[in-house]
């Protein structure tokens, strides 16, 4: 048998002691593992509510549930000395009467209590200004993240940020995992920001492109970080973001209001999104290479918050306090449907539902206008059967919207009737239109055959028509650039309390679907 040279020998057995003290240090320093919780799209549903579930009404939901479960969860990480970060992709505001009263105080104390890490900056975020917007990110003991808003420097149009200034909100987050591991969470906001709150409440404000924005960022971040892209943009633009970025765990979403299950994959990076008002709460376990920081995910789970989830006491208590002060008020029982007033997502974005006619009747019958267009983002929750309460027209019409009357001419009116139609069902696109004093008909993604009033008259394009709308739509929200400039009359009448007071008049509410709207 050969042996080699001594010489030869001792390197070879210094190699393996090299390779056997590498094994070691290797065996003595696991993968660093993390948990990523989230949640989006909460819109101020901090009391559990009920959905028809397999015809029968199930309780879901409630931030003191969604916060026992987080609480649950980080302590069987921290018994496993496992970090827990907790996210929120965005939309914590507008949808119920305790969030519209406190303007997002209760919603922001609730998220302190339960440990909040960083939460993305969604559109709804400003639906009651600039200023209630400032006040909440200094009230929050998270930061508020967003690359890509801006405040417009009015000197220098091309230098949005005033010099001298503060930046609306954070970039990025750091989060100290531990073991000299770090995590990155960079956040990104729509570009629809601007026209899916009142123009008012973002004036001033700049938002870039998120895609740029994001890449822009990831380019300063330190390699060999895991970084996570917490967005509240739509799924197309979490999917560009997915593709253009590197060395990304995952992208977390909001806005869409998806479950999105299974996640989708772009080049190997997931993207998430966890429904809506708390009814989920999202799960990501991420394992993380000590050598590298390369992360790996090992898996991801969505929780149903239900009635048999064990609440968080203190989140509890802040809920309850809140609700003490509102007192009975939204509990007045004013009118009752034997139908389901359906201004489901799906529904009411995409084509006529009963619930949409009958607003846009009641707009049109209390301004005295020939038509009424009321857009379908700004009705945000069905009533089922039985008795309605204010509290179910305050979740139905978040937002006091003021009804205004415009002079149009049947050509104004028709480009106003194709901006409606332009969307396709899985836009899901808010500014759709219900109407009321006219019919028309949708053929691809054109308004046809459009015929107005009692006669169903064809429209005249030069004709002059009496139109009734939210102020919303009258500044240009929504994308109707087309009315922004034009002069509009106002009535003093905002359409949520206009909606309590015809209920309580008519005390029984029958709505149907007329074929007011049909598609070809």
């Amino acid at each position: 048998m050969y042996l080699p040279p001594m010489r030869f020998r001792i390197h070879i057995r210094a190699l393996i002691l090299c390779a056997l003290l590498c094994l070691a240090g290797c065996v003595s320093r696991p993968p660093t593992q993390v948990t990523v919780l989230f949640f989006n799209d909460s819109h101020g549903y901090l009391e559990p509510f009920k959905v028809e579930k397999d015809g029968k009404k199930a309780e879901v939901g409630g931030m003191a549930r969604l916060a026992g479960e987080v609480k649950r969860i980080r302590a069987e990480n921290k018994a496993e000395g496992i970090p827990t970060v907790l996210l929120c992709a965005g939309d914590i505001l507008q949808g119920t009467p305790m969030s519209t009263v406190f303007r997002g105080k209760a919603d922001i104390d609730c998220m302190n209590a339960m440990g909040v890490d960083a939460m993305c900056v969604g559109n709804h975020e400003f639906d009651f200004g600039l200023e209630n917007f400032m006040a909440l990110g200094k009230r929050a003991k998270f930061p508020f993240l967003s690359a890509n808003i801006d405040v417009l420097n009015p000197w220098d149009p091309a230098r949005p940020r005033l010099p001298a200034r503060e930046p609306l909100c954070e970039a990025t987050a750091v989060m100290d995992l531990g073991g000299g591991v770090s995590l990155t969470v960079v956040g990104v906001t729509t570009k629809e920001l601007l026209i899916t709150t009142a123009p008012w409440n973002v004036a001033g404000l700049a938002v870039r492109d998120p895609v740029e924005s994001a890449v822009a960022v990831m380019q300063r971040c330190e390699t060999g970080r895991p970084v996570i892209l917490l967005t509240h943009c739509l799924r197309e633009t979490d999917a560009f973001l997915a593709a253009k970025t590197w060395g990304v765990s995952a992208v977390i979403g909001g806005h869409d209001h998806l479950l999105m299950s299974p996640p989708p994959r772009v080049q190997g990076t997931p993207i998430l999104q966890a429904f809506e008002k708390g009814r989920y709460l999202g799960r990501l376990d991420i394992s993380l290479d000590p050598q590298c920081g390369c992360p790996e995910v090992r898996r991801w789970k969505y929780i149903p918050i239900i009635a048999g989830t064990r609440a968080d006491p203190k989140v509890n208590e802040i809920i309850a306090s809140y609700a003490a002060k509102i007192g009975e008020r939204f509990k007045e029982v004013i009118g009752h449907t034997d139908v389901y007033l359906d201004a489901d997502r799906g529904n009411i974005r995409y084509s006529e539902t009963n619930l949409g006619s009958f607003l846009a009747d009641v707009v049109r019958e209390h301004t005295g206008a020939q038509v009424a267009l009321v857009n379908s983002g700004g009705i945000r929750a069905s009533i089922p059967p039985g008795d309605i309460t204010v509290e179910d027209v305050f979740k139905t019409m978040p937002f006091a919207n003021e009804i205004v009357i415009l002079d149009l001419t049947g050509k104004q009116l028709l480009a106003v009737l194709q901006r409606s139609a332009k969307s396709t069902r899985a836009d899901e696109f808010g500014g759709f239109l219900q109407v009321s004093g006219l019919e028309f008909v949708i053929e691809g993604k054109q308004a046809r055959s459009v015929r107005v009033g009692p006669e169903k008259k064809p429209l005249d394009p030069g004709a002059a028509y009496t139109v009734a709308v939210p102020d919303f739509i009258a500044a240009g929200g929504d994308g109707y650039s087309m009315l922004k400039d034009l002069p509009s009359r106002k009535t003093g009448s905002i359409l949520r309390d206009l909606l309590v007071d015809t209920i309580r008049r008519k005390k029984m509410i029958r709505a149907e679907v007329e074929g007011r709207i049909r598609r070809r």
